[in-house]
Parts: structure tokens; sequence; C-alpha cells
């Protein structure tokens, strides 16, 4: 919750792709949210971080539909008391990320409306009314009741890969639960990124059945992943704004591979690789040929030589036989191979040639690969 801020659930404007809150209480505290849509969460990650970073954001809530996790739209959340300065903010984050990746798209009016309040409700008015059932919260509207049941995440467990988030979305679907997982993002002011994370369990009162999905997700990953949280008559705003459930929070670095596991790519199996690696071509419409399972030749102009271990000797003999007249890309799946690679002084002092990990080419915009700034040392 915004410190020092007290608003109403209801009133609020909206203008194009902000939904304005101003409080009601004499510090007059703005609050704004803007949402968009995402096709590769993995790339936007890094540049949301530095908006954070630089204080354009207040926080950032990434949240994945369950069971319908290929659903992902992230939250920016926008605080202050001059109006002029969040609208400056968000039309630089706007500008900066549309450049960044065309195919991101910020809703707007109502949809932007519509999305933002779904969390609750898909009718969400005036007429709601919230009551207190043991650690569960009960929106009424009508005659129909909608129970809430919160359970935080300990991220401890994704960043050591005891559990991926793929394998917990797969276990939530699987047990048939219905509901939303929010990481919540921010920036500390010693320049640290940390995520607080929980899972809202949504379920209406024909198919409220008691079930234990705390125990049953800790059985199944084997570690204490999940912990039910009370939800509480004032933790309606939190829910709304995606905002942090608790004060409990996990440092995110570089390094951190929480949503890797949700790329499009399998970087364990090369042959299924090449396969997603030819379609994503395709998809984006750049012209390429197959000259070898592992090696396309892209917009007359590339070479990508796509390996899972590190082989000298086939990256020698590419080298030697096209290194003079095309731009070549060397993506290295394993990362103890492709660190192999980068110690090499000869491939590192080459021009022409990029070097890619895995974490590189989730970061990698491919329609890059048609465009001439790319390829301006060719």
């Amino acid at each position: 919750m915004v410190r020092k801020g007290k608003f109403k659930l209801f009133s609020f404007l909206i203008e194009k792709h902000l939904i304005y809150y101003k409080s009601i209480n004499k510090n007059k505290k703005l609050v704004a949210f803007s949402i968009l849509k995402i096709n590769n969460l993995l790339r936007v990650i890094p540049l949301l971080n530095d908006f954070l970073l630089n204080k354009f954001l207040y926080y950032y809530s990434i949240q994945i539909n369950v069971p319908k996790n290929r659903r992902k739209i992230i939250i920016l959340t926008f605080v202050g008391n001059d109006r002029s300065k969040i609208d400056k903010f968000f039309n630089l984050i706007f500008q900066k990320m549309r450049e960044y990746d065309k195919s991101i798209k910020f809703l707007k009016t109502h949809n932007l409306e519509r999305q933002f309040f779904h969390i609750l409700s898909d009718k969400i008015n005036n007429d709601i009314n919230t009551l207190k059932m043991g650690d569960s919260l009960i929106l009424k509207q009508d005659e129909n009741l909608q129970f809430l049941n919160c359970y935080e995440i300990s991220c401890d467990f994704m960043l050591n890969d005891t559990v991926s988030l793929h394998n917990l979305l797969k276990g939530l679907s699987n047990f048939n639960q219905k509901g939303y997982l929010i990481f919540n993002m921010k920036a500390l002011n010693s320049g640290v990124i940390v995520s607080n994370a929980y899972f809202l369990d949504v379920r209406y009162e024909k198919d409220c059945k008691s079930r234990d999905i705390e125990q049953e997700v800790n059985n199944l990953f084997n570690c204490e992943i999940f912990k039910k949280s009370a939800i509480h008559l004032n933790h309606l705003y939190s829910i709304l704004w995606r905002a942090n459930f608790s004060e409990i929070f996990y440092n995110i670095t570089q390094d951190s591979d929480i949503f890797l596991s949700l790329s499009q790519y399998n970087f364990q199996d090369l042959s299924k690789f090449s396969i997603q690696f030819d379609k994503a071509l395709r998809l984006n419409q750049i012209d390429f040929h197959q000259l070898k399972p592992n090696l396309y030749f892209i917009e007359e102009k590339i070479l990508f030589l796509i390996l899972d271990l590190y082989n000298p000797v086939e990256i020698s003999r590419i080298l030697e036989q096209f290194f003079s007249k095309y731009y070549i890309f060397i993506l290295i799946l394993n990362m103890d191979e492709y660190n192999k690679l980068i110690q090499s002084n000869e491939i590192r002092l080459l021009e022409n040639i990029e070097t890619l990990n895995f974490k590189d080419f989730i970061k990698f915009n491919i329609n890059n690969l048609k465009n001439e700034y790319v390829l301006k040392n060719s």
C-alpha cells in the first residue's frame, strides 16, 4: 500500500493508458497504473528493472493467470504528488518499450479498466461487499460469492533451482487451481531489485471445496514453497493494486533464473531447440536457409551457428570458410561450454562475430537479425 495515502476503491480516473487514484486525505498522493501485455517476459524484465533503479516506477508486478499460464501481463505503478511528472515518466517508458519491442501492447480505456479489476471480479462495481471467513476473504456481488485465499511463495526455492516456475504452474493446473500468480518487484535504495511473490487462489461457491493446497504443493516439490497467509479486509487494495502482500522480499540478481523456465525454447536439447528456432524465424518473416541442422544462413548476410558443446574444430572450420564474407553468431546452449568459448582469445578478438549463451539469446530480439544496425560491422 502507498504510505500515508487514503483512497476509495471506486474513485478513479482513466485517461488512455493510465488509471489514476487520488488520495482523499491532506497529502493528495497520486497513484497511477498502466497494464501491458507481452510476448517475451524474459526480454523486458531487465528493461523494467532499469526503470525501477532510475525511480521512474514505484514498483511493477508480473501477473500470470492460472491455469491459462500463457497469459502474462505486467502492471506498472507510479506514485507521486505531481501528475505531470507521472505522465512524463509513463511517456518515457511507453516510448522506450515500444522501441525495444513493437509487439508490446499497452492497454487503454475500457480494456485497461476490465483487466485491472479482473483480479477481483468480471463485474466489479460499488455493490461489492467484503466478508471475512477464517483465513479467506469473501467477495459478495448480488447472489454470487467469490472466495479468495492467499499463499505466500518462498522464492528461495526458485532461486536455487529446487522448483522451476514452469513446474509450479504445471502443478497448480494439475491440482485444478484457478487464480493468479503475482510477482511484485521493486528497487531498494541500495540498488538491489527484490521480489515478493504469492498465489491468489480464486474459488466460487459452486466449486469451493475444502482443499489443502499448501500441503499438496509442498509435498509435490518436497519443500515448503507455499505458506498460507490470512487475508484481511484491508488487503483488498493490495490485491487490486498487485502490491506486496507481506514485507518478505527476496533479492533478484542478474543471474536469477526465476522466469527462465517460461522460455519458449528448449535449451537442453539441440534438435528441439533448432526446430523452435526455425519456427521463430518463420513467424517473424525472416529470410533464411538451413545449411545444417545447427547452421542457418540468414538474410543473405548472417551465419548463425548453434552448438550444445564447445567444438573448436567446427567453429574454426566455419570461420575459415565464411568469416571474411558474413557476420557470424555463435550460440552455445550449455553455460559451462559457453565459458570455454569466451576463454578463447581468438574468438574474443575477432570482429564481425557475436557469441551468445542461452541467457543472452533469451534477451535477444530475433527481429534484429534483419536490421541493418546489427550488421554495421559486417
